[in-house]
């Protein structure tokens, strides 16, 4: 367990809120942080994949890096 200090507006501001969701303190805290920490995960996952799709438009690929690959597909009807 971690203490922290919280101004007392902010404080104030959090019970408010903990009390309108029926939450503890800290519960709140807790599943409001827990929230904001998937949030930026999904925003970094957002932000490679976007990355990614750049990169294509920017330098897409060529033939001639799969074509040599064709070959060795197995396509299920054959």
């Amino acid at each position: 367990m971690h203490v922290i200090e919280i101004d007392d507006s902010l404080a104030s501001r959090i019970e408010e809120a903990a009390k309108s969701q029926n939450k503890s303190f800290a519960d709140f805290i807790n599943s409001t942080l827990d929230e904001a920490i998937r949030q930026t995960r999904r925003e970094s996952s957002d932000e490679k994949i976007r990355r990614f799709a750049e990169s294509y438009e920017r330098l897409p690929q060529q033939p001639e890096e799969y074509e040599i690959w064709q070959a060795e597909q197995v396509w299920e009807d054959e």
